[in-house]
Protein backbone atom coordinates (compact mmCIF):
# COMPACT_ATOMS: atom_id res chain seq x y z
CA UNK A 1 0.00 0.00 0.00
CA UNK A 2 1.30 3.10 -0.76
CA UNK A 3 2.32 5.98 1.98
CA UNK A 4 1.22 9.38 2.39
CA UNK A 5 3.52 11.46 1.99
CA UNK A 6 3.59 14.37 5.03
CA UNK A 7 2.37 17.51 3.19
CA UNK A 8 -0.73 15.73 2.38
CA UNK A 9 -1.45 14.70 6.21
CA UNK A 10 -1.29 18.69 6.63
CA UNK A 11 -3.03 18.86 3.30
CA UNK A 12 -5.85 16.33 4.59
CA UNK A 13 -5.96 18.11 8.16
CA UNK A 14 -6.37 21.54 7.01
CA UNK A 15 -8.86 20.63 4.11
CA UNK A 16 -10.75 18.62 7.18
CA UNK A 17 -11.09 22.21 8.87
CA UNK A 18 -12.05 23.47 5.95
CA UNK A 19 -15.13 21.93 4.78
CA UNK A 20 -16.09 21.18 8.67
CA UNK A 21 -16.68 24.72 8.73
CA UNK A 22 -14.15 25.56 11.65
CA UNK A 23 -11.76 27.79 9.48
CA UNK A 24 -14.61 29.80 7.43
CA UNK A 25 -14.45 31.61 4.12
CA UNK A 26 -11.84 34.34 4.75
CA UNK A 27 -9.92 32.92 7.73
CA UNK A 28 -6.37 33.42 7.73
CA UNK A 29 -4.63 29.86 7.93
CA UNK A 30 -1.60 29.44 10.18
CA UNK A 31 2.16 30.77 8.80
CA UNK A 32 4.46 28.29 7.03
CA UNK A 33 6.03 28.33 10.37
CA UNK A 34 3.33 27.48 12.42
CA UNK A 35 2.44 24.64 10.84
CA UNK A 36 6.31 23.46 10.68
CA UNK A 37 6.02 23.43 14.51
CA UNK A 38 2.59 21.93 14.74
CA UNK A 39 2.86 19.30 12.86
CA UNK A 40 7.04 18.94 13.76
CA UNK A 41 8.08 19.32 9.40
CA UNK A 42 10.70 21.27 7.70
CA UNK A 43 9.54 24.76 5.86
CA UNK A 44 9.63 23.03 2.65
CA UNK A 45 6.74 20.61 3.46
CA UNK A 46 4.72 23.24 5.17
CA UNK A 47 4.99 25.49 1.97
CA UNK A 48 4.32 22.33 -0.10
CA UNK A 49 1.19 21.80 1.91
CA UNK A 50 -0.13 25.13 1.64
CA UNK A 51 0.59 25.09 -2.28
CA UNK A 52 -1.66 22.26 -2.50
CA UNK A 53 -4.83 24.30 -0.85
CA UNK A 54 -3.96 26.90 -3.11
CA UNK A 55 -4.03 24.30 -6.57
CA UNK A 56 -7.08 22.76 -5.18
CA UNK A 57 -8.21 26.28 -4.93
CA UNK A 58 -9.22 26.04 -1.15
CA UNK A 59 -7.06 29.11 -0.17
CA UNK A 60 -5.38 31.95 -1.74
CA UNK A 61 -2.41 33.83 -0.72
CA UNK A 62 -2.02 37.71 -0.27
CA UNK A 63 1.59 38.69 -0.56
CA UNK A 64 2.80 39.69 3.19
CA UNK A 65 0.09 38.87 4.54
CA UNK A 66 -0.72 35.08 4.69
CA UNK A 67 -3.30 32.76 3.50
CA UNK A 68 -6.94 32.37 3.27
CA UNK A 69 -9.90 30.17 2.85
CA UNK A 70 -11.90 30.95 0.03
CA UNK A 71 -15.44 31.05 -0.53
CA UNK A 72 -16.92 27.36 -0.61
CA UNK A 73 -18.92 25.89 -3.54
CA UNK A 74 -21.08 23.19 -2.10
CA UNK A 75 -21.00 20.58 -4.59
CA UNK A 76 -24.78 19.27 -5.45
CA UNK A 77 -25.85 15.47 -6.09
CA UNK A 78 -28.21 15.42 -9.73
CA UNK A 79 -31.34 14.49 -9.39
CA UNK A 80 -31.08 11.16 -11.21
CA UNK A 81 -28.48 8.13 -11.59
CA UNK A 82 -29.20 7.53 -15.35
CA UNK A 83 -25.93 5.29 -15.97
CA UNK A 84 -25.62 1.43 -15.22
CA UNK A 85 -21.70 1.80 -14.31
CA UNK A 86 -20.08 1.61 -10.80
CA UNK A 87 -16.98 3.64 -9.66
CA UNK A 88 -13.95 1.90 -8.23
CA UNK A 89 -11.77 4.95 -6.90
CA UNK A 90 -8.77 3.49 -5.70
CA UNK A 91 -5.21 5.33 -4.08
CA UNK A 92 -2.75 3.92 -6.31
CA UNK A 93 -2.87 3.31 -10.48
CA UNK A 94 -1.54 -0.32 -10.61
CA UNK A 95 -0.69 -2.33 -8.02
CA UNK A 96 0.15 -6.49 -8.74
CA UNK A 97 -0.17 -7.23 -5.05
CA UNK A 98 -3.62 -5.96 -4.83
CA UNK A 99 -5.27 -6.46 -8.43
CA UNK A 100 -7.78 -9.30 -7.30
CA UNK A 101 -10.03 -6.28 -6.30
CA UNK A 102 -10.49 -5.57 -9.52
CA UNK A 103 -11.01 -9.15 -10.58
CA UNK A 104 -13.44 -9.87 -7.86
CA UNK A 105 -15.65 -6.90 -8.19
CA UNK A 106 -15.93 -7.74 -12.11
CA UNK A 107 -16.80 -11.25 -10.94
CA UNK A 108 -19.87 -10.33 -9.52
CA UNK A 109 -20.98 -7.39 -11.91
CA UNK A 110 -20.95 -9.85 -14.54
CA UNK A 111 -24.21 -11.38 -12.79
CA UNK A 112 -25.63 -8.03 -13.27
CA UNK A 113 -26.05 -5.38 -15.83
CA UNK A 114 -23.36 -3.25 -14.59
CA UNK A 115 -19.85 -2.23 -15.85
CA UNK A 116 -17.20 -1.03 -13.79
CA UNK A 117 -15.25 2.50 -14.20
CA UNK A 118 -11.87 2.45 -12.65
CA UNK A 119 -10.28 5.98 -11.40
CA UNK A 120 -7.39 6.55 -9.33
CA UNK A 121 -6.12 9.23 -7.19
CA UNK A 122 -2.26 9.20 -8.24
CA UNK A 123 -2.60 12.27 -10.73
CA UNK A 124 -6.01 13.89 -9.87
CA UNK A 125 -5.85 14.64 -5.92
CA UNK A 126 -8.80 11.96 -4.00
CA UNK A 127 -11.25 14.91 -2.70
CA UNK A 128 -11.00 16.00 -6.81
CA UNK A 129 -12.12 12.69 -7.74
CA UNK A 130 -14.84 12.51 -5.14
CA UNK A 131 -16.00 15.94 -5.91
CA UNK A 132 -16.63 15.14 -9.73
CA UNK A 133 -18.44 11.57 -8.84
CA UNK A 134 -20.78 12.90 -6.41
CA UNK A 135 -21.81 15.02 -9.71
CA UNK A 136 -21.70 12.23 -12.02
CA UNK A 137 -24.87 9.89 -13.39
CA UNK A 138 -22.72 6.79 -11.43
CA UNK A 139 -25.09 4.40 -10.36
CA UNK A 140 -22.92 4.20 -7.33
CA UNK A 141 -19.39 4.39 -5.84
CA UNK A 142 -16.35 1.87 -4.26
CA UNK A 143 -14.25 3.41 -2.86
CA UNK A 144 -10.80 2.54 -1.23
CA UNK A 145 -9.80 5.87 0.82
CA UNK A 146 -6.37 7.04 1.36
CA UNK A 147 -6.90 6.89 5.53
CA UNK A 148 -10.09 6.52 7.65
CA UNK A 149 -10.15 10.79 8.14
CA UNK A 150 -9.17 12.23 4.75
CA UNK A 151 -12.11 14.73 2.41
CA UNK A 152 -14.82 14.10 5.66
CA UNK A 153 -16.28 16.96 4.38
CA UNK A 154 -17.25 15.87 0.49
CA UNK A 155 -17.43 12.41 2.03
CA UNK A 156 -20.46 13.85 4.75
CA UNK A 157 -21.79 15.46 1.33
CA UNK A 158 -21.86 11.37 -0.20
CA UNK A 159 -24.22 10.52 3.27
CA UNK A 160 -26.75 13.37 2.83
CA UNK A 161 -27.23 13.02 -0.46
CA UNK A 162 -27.71 8.91 0.09
CA UNK A 163 -25.13 8.65 -2.47
CA UNK A 164 -24.54 4.39 -2.96
CA UNK A 165 -21.18 3.94 -1.43
CA UNK A 166 -19.43 1.11 0.00
CA UNK A 167 -15.86 1.86 1.53
CA UNK A 168 -13.06 -0.82 0.80
CA UNK A 169 -10.05 -1.80 3.16
CA UNK A 170 -11.67 0.99 6.06
CA UNK A 171 -13.68 2.41 7.53
CA UNK A 172 -14.66 6.38 7.55
CA UNK A 173 -14.58 7.96 11.07
CA UNK A 174 -18.16 9.51 12.03
CA UNK A 175 -19.69 8.62 8.83
CA UNK A 176 -21.66 5.47 8.73
CA UNK A 177 -21.23 4.19 5.11
CA UNK A 178 -21.15 0.31 4.28
CA UNK A 179 -17.49 -0.83 4.48
CA UNK A 180 -15.58 -4.44 3.37
CA UNK A 181 -12.61 -5.08 5.07
CA UNK A 182 -10.34 -7.74 5.62
CA UNK A 183 -10.16 -9.51 9.55
CA UNK A 184 -6.98 -7.47 10.59
CA UNK A 185 -7.32 -7.37 13.91
CA UNK A 186 -6.99 -11.53 13.73
CA UNK A 187 -4.58 -10.57 11.10
CA UNK A 188 -2.55 -8.58 14.06
CA UNK A 189 -3.52 -11.21 15.87
CA UNK A 190 -2.37 -14.64 14.30
CA UNK A 191 0.69 -12.56 13.23
CA UNK A 192 2.13 -11.98 17.09
CA UNK A 193 0.95 -15.48 18.13
CA UNK A 194 3.13 -16.93 15.72
CA UNK A 195 6.20 -15.46 16.92
CA UNK A 196 5.13 -15.85 20.57
CA UNK A 197 4.49 -19.70 19.97
CA UNK A 198 8.26 -19.65 18.17
CA UNK A 199 9.30 -18.44 21.64
CA UNK A 200 9.73 -14.66 20.66
CA UNK A 201 9.28 -12.46 23.73
CA UNK A 202 10.23 -9.44 23.02
CA UNK A 203 8.07 -8.04 19.60
CA UNK A 204 7.77 -4.43 18.28
CA UNK A 205 5.19 -3.53 15.84
CA UNK A 206 5.94 -1.18 13.37
CA UNK A 207 3.51 0.92 10.83
CA UNK A 208 4.34 3.76 7.93
CA UNK A 209 1.14 5.85 9.07
CA UNK A 210 -0.21 7.15 12.56
CA UNK A 211 -2.86 4.60 14.11
CA UNK A 212 -5.41 6.86 14.19
CA UNK A 213 -5.37 7.85 10.47
CA UNK A 214 -6.07 4.12 9.43
CA UNK A 215 -9.19 2.11 10.82
CA UNK A 216 -7.09 -0.80 9.46
CA UNK A 217 -3.98 -0.45 10.68
CA UNK A 218 -5.31 0.60 14.36
CA UNK A 219 -7.00 -2.86 14.20
CA UNK A 220 -3.75 -4.67 13.02
CA UNK A 221 -1.97 -2.62 16.17
CA UNK A 222 -5.36 -3.75 18.62
CA UNK A 223 -5.00 -7.63 17.32
CA UNK A 224 -0.64 -7.26 18.63
CA UNK A 225 -1.40 -5.98 21.63
CA UNK A 226 -4.20 -8.42 22.56
CA UNK A 227 -2.09 -11.35 21.40
CA UNK A 228 0.93 -9.74 23.77
CA UNK A 229 -1.95 -9.70 26.87
CA UNK A 230 -3.30 -12.81 26.36
CA UNK A 231 0.27 -13.93 26.86
CA UNK A 232 1.33 -11.77 29.70
CA UNK A 233 4.05 -10.33 27.28
CA UNK A 234 3.36 -6.61 27.12
CA UNK A 235 6.57 -4.66 27.69
CA UNK A 236 6.49 -1.10 28.25
CA UNK A 237 9.81 -0.59 26.75
CA UNK A 238 9.03 -2.13 23.43
CA UNK A 239 5.68 -0.01 23.78
CA UNK A 240 7.49 3.18 23.83
CA UNK A 241 9.38 2.28 20.97
CA UNK A 242 6.43 0.88 18.54
CA UNK A 243 4.98 4.18 19.80
CA UNK A 244 7.39 6.82 18.81
CA UNK A 245 7.81 4.50 15.56
CA UNK A 246 4.09 4.22 14.32
CA UNK A 247 4.45 6.81 11.93
CA UNK A 248 7.46 8.60 9.99
CA UNK A 249 8.96 11.72 11.91
CA UNK A 250 10.79 12.95 9.00
CA UNK A 251 10.97 13.08 5.35
CA UNK A 252 13.46 10.35 5.32
CA UNK A 253 11.99 7.06 5.11
CA UNK A 254 14.92 4.84 5.12
CA UNK A 255 16.64 6.79 7.76
CA UNK A 256 13.00 6.16 9.71
CA UNK A 257 13.68 2.23 9.33
CA UNK A 258 17.30 2.31 9.99
CA UNK A 259 16.81 3.77 13.35
CA UNK A 260 14.30 2.03 13.98
CA UNK A 261 16.57 -1.43 13.11
CA UNK A 262 19.21 -0.20 15.59
CA UNK A 263 16.49 0.21 17.85
CA UNK A 264 14.82 -3.37 17.88
CA UNK A 265 19.15 -4.39 18.17
CA UNK A 266 19.72 -2.75 20.84
CA UNK A 267 16.30 -3.56 22.91
CA UNK A 268 17.10 -7.04 22.23
CA UNK A 269 13.04 -7.26 19.89
CA UNK A 270 13.11 -11.02 18.51
CA UNK A 271 10.31 -10.39 16.74
CA UNK A 272 8.85 -7.75 14.21
CA UNK A 273 5.46 -7.15 13.40
CA UNK A 274 4.55 -5.41 10.50
CA UNK A 275 2.08 -2.93 9.06
CA UNK A 276 1.87 -4.72 5.51
CA UNK A 277 4.55 -6.07 3.33
CA UNK A 278 6.03 -3.49 1.66
CA UNK A 279 7.48 -2.09 4.77
CA UNK A 280 8.72 -5.39 6.13
CA UNK A 281 10.67 -6.33 2.85
CA UNK A 282 11.91 -2.99 3.03
CA UNK A 283 13.26 -3.51 6.91
CA UNK A 284 14.48 -6.90 5.51
CA UNK A 285 16.39 -5.36 2.15
CA UNK A 286 17.87 -2.47 5.12
CA UNK A 287 18.43 -5.01 8.12
CA UNK A 288 20.85 -7.10 4.81
CA UNK A 289 23.13 -3.76 4.24
CA UNK A 290 23.29 -2.92 8.13
CA UNK A 291 25.24 -6.44 8.28
CA UNK A 292 22.38 -7.95 9.68
CA UNK A 293 20.28 -11.09 8.79
CA UNK A 294 16.54 -11.99 8.94
CA UNK A 295 15.67 -14.37 10.73
CA UNK A 296 18.85 -14.89 12.20
CA UNK A 297 18.92 -11.46 14.02
CA UNK A 298 15.12 -10.61 14.15
CA UNK A 299 11.61 -12.08 12.54
CA UNK A 300 9.41 -10.34 10.24
CA UNK A 301 5.98 -10.83 9.81
CA UNK A 302 4.05 -8.89 6.54
CA UNK A 303 0.33 -8.37 5.95
CA UNK A 304 -1.38 -8.12 2.75
CA UNK A 305 0.24 -11.39 0.71
CA UNK A 306 1.36 -9.34 -2.14
CA UNK A 307 3.01 -11.48 -5.09
CA UNK A 308 6.71 -10.27 -4.25
CA UNK A 309 6.12 -12.01 -1.07
CA UNK A 310 6.65 -15.23 -1.98
CA UNK A 311 9.81 -13.96 -4.48
CA UNK A 312 11.98 -11.76 -1.87
CA UNK A 313 14.52 -13.74 -0.02
CA UNK A 314 14.05 -14.97 2.39
CA UNK A 315 10.50 -15.56 1.39
CA UNK A 316 8.26 -13.39 3.82
CA UNK A 317 5.95 -14.80 6.61
CA UNK A 318 2.92 -13.22 6.43
CA UNK A 319 -0.50 -12.56 6.49
CA UNK A 320 -2.73 -13.03 3.14
CA UNK A 321 -5.81 -10.71 2.61
CA UNK A 322 -8.58 -12.38 0.15
CA UNK A 323 -8.65 -9.52 -2.19
CA UNK A 324 -11.05 -11.04 -4.81
CA UNK A 325 -13.36 -11.77 -2.08
CA UNK A 326 -13.44 -8.03 -0.83
CA UNK A 327 -13.89 -6.79 -4.34
CA UNK A 328 -16.92 -9.41 -4.52
CA UNK A 329 -18.59 -8.31 -1.42
CA UNK A 330 -18.08 -4.86 -1.96
CA UNK A 331 -20.16 -5.12 -5.44
CA UNK A 332 -22.94 -7.46 -3.98
CA UNK A 333 -22.81 -5.17 -1.21
CA UNK A 334 -23.02 -1.93 -3.19
CA UNK A 335 -25.34 -3.36 -5.44
CA UNK A 336 -28.22 -4.29 -2.83
CA UNK A 337 -27.54 -0.74 -1.61
CA UNK A 338 -28.94 0.62 -5.02
CA UNK A 339 -31.23 -1.41 -6.32
CA UNK A 340 -33.00 -2.17 -2.49
CA UNK A 341 -31.59 0.50 0.32
CA UNK A 342 -34.54 -0.50 2.44
CA UNK A 343 -33.26 -4.14 2.41
CA UNK A 344 -29.38 -3.62 3.05
CA UNK A 345 -28.49 -3.85 6.58
CA UNK A 346 -26.12 -1.29 7.83
CA UNK A 347 -23.22 -3.94 8.73
CA UNK A 348 -20.00 -4.38 7.52
CA UNK A 349 -18.58 -7.26 5.71
CA UNK A 350 -15.17 -8.47 7.50
CA UNK A 351 -13.49 -10.82 5.03
CA UNK A 352 -11.26 -14.09 7.00
CA UNK A 353 -7.38 -13.57 6.24
CA UNK A 354 -4.83 -16.34 6.67
CA UNK A 355 -0.98 -17.14 8.03
CA UNK A 356 1.32 -17.88 5.63
CA UNK A 357 4.55 -19.31 6.95
CA UNK A 358 7.92 -19.04 5.26
CA UNK A 359 11.02 -18.08 5.99
CA UNK A 360 10.97 -14.80 8.29
CA UNK A 361 10.48 -16.37 11.30
CA UNK A 362 12.47 -18.15 13.17
CA UNK A 363 12.03 -20.42 16.34
CA UNK A 364 14.20 -19.54 19.54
Amino acid sequence: MEQIPLYQHIVNALTARIESGELQAGDQLPTEAEISKEYNVSRITSKRALTELENAKLIHRVQGKGSFVNAAKAPHRPVSRTSKEILLILPFSHNPGLGDYEKGINEYLATTDYTLNIQSNTIVSQRKLLESALQSTNSGLIFYPVSSISDLGILYQYHLANYPLVTMDKCIEGIPFLSVVSDNFDGGYQASKHLIENNHKKIAFISSLKVENSSSIRERYFGYLKALYDHSLIDYSVSDLTDRYLTHDNDNGREYYIQFIQSVMAQGITGIVAENDLIAIEIIQIAKELGLSVPDDFSVVGFDNIHLAGFVEPKLTTISQDFGRMGYQAAQSLITLIESPKDQPLEHVVVPVQLIERQTVKKL
